[in-house]
């Protein structure tokens, strides 16, 4: 069960990012959800430095899976980014969550054939029922359509990334997977208007460039989205190294404690970042916070005793 360390520090990691992810949406660093969408998915060239660890030519077994993983791990963050334009991560993480675990869980007893403890299903009754409480349904219809979206392909990507580490090694696997997420976003060049917002952007930024030769914003800015996303890798490779040793319906459950960080991350920084964690300077916003914090750790408890 060692696995679950990598689970909770790739959550700890992922709820910072989450964080960090909500001012750059918000803050406008990157114009448009689907613009940082597209440099994160490039992002994933990282994963080039992997090659002189045993890097072979897919398998026909992994081709389609990763290709797949990386289509539905696209569209989950894209549909993630537009819906912390207007939401509260701590309210927007835990509904994504829920629809993540549902849908694994049943992908995994479907696709996988995994096996789950006797009481897998209690616990995850109470799990559900804190991640829909610490919600409290605070969203529009649009909002609520993207969370459910997000949930839905990440659930997806989850277990196609599952089949493809039982198909191959965790280097090919990992490598592979992650030049699929590259392939997809530049496929999103195709789109109409897409190329042309990334254009622009590249204007704005060397607009800021010119008028302000010493370029404190525009450096300040990169540095910020590519430190976050380099936390967001580390997270990610824990995460996948739990993947491929452990249950990914658990993993998913596991997905929680990014919930309960955030919830402390709310009454850390409520004061210093009021316009992220606002609901949580409200006592009965506190109280129902608390609450559903609580039902998470008792699904904890019970899944693992």
């Amino acid at each position: 069960m060692s696995w679950i360390v990598f689970v909770l520090i790739g959550q700890f990691l992922n709820a910072l990012v989450v964080v960090g992810d909500k001012h750059i949406v918000t803050a406008k660093i990157v114009s448009r959800p689907i613009i940082y969408t597209f440099y994160v998915g490039l992002l994933s060239m990282v994963a080039l430095f992997a090659l002189p660890f045993g890097v072979t030519l897919p398998s026909s077994a992994i081709i389609l899976p990763s290709l797949l993983a990386g289509l539905f791990f696209v569209l989950s963050i894209y549909l993630l980014y537009e819906s912390l334009k207007n939401s509260d991560p701590s309210d927007t993480l835990p509904v994504i969550g829920g629809v993540s675990a549902l849908i694994t869980f049943f992908g995994s007893y479907v696709i996988l054939g995994e096996g789950l403890p006797s009481h897998f299903f209690t616990g995850f009754f109470i799990l559900i029922v804190g991640m829909v409480f610490i919600s409290h349904f605070k969203f529009n219809r649009t909002v609520i359509y993207e969370l459910v979206g997000s949930g839905v392909f990440f659930g997806m990507s989850t277990i196609l990334l599952k089949v493809v580490f039982l198909n191959d090694t965790f280097i090919n696997g990992f490598f592979w997977s992650r030049m699929a997420n590259v392939f997809v976003v530049l496929l999103l060049l195709l789109l109409p208007g897409v190329y042309g917002l990334l254009v622009n952007e590249e204007r704005a930024h060397t607009a800021v460039t010119n008028k302000n030769k010493k370029r404190p914003s525009t450096s300040s800015k990169i540095l910020f989205v590519l430190g976050n996303k380099a936390l967001a890798g580390v997270a990610f490779f824990c995460i996948l190294i739990a993947i491929k040793f452990g249950n990914v319906s658990m993993i998913n459950a596991l997905a929680a404690t990014q919930y309960i960080f955030l919830f402390i991350f709310a009454i850390i920084w409520k004061k210093a970042l009021p316009g992220y964690f606002s609901d949580s300077t409200y006592k009965h916003e506190l109280i129902h916070k608390v609450f559903a914090t609580s039902l998470i750790v008792i699904g904890f408890i019970v899944l693992f005793i």
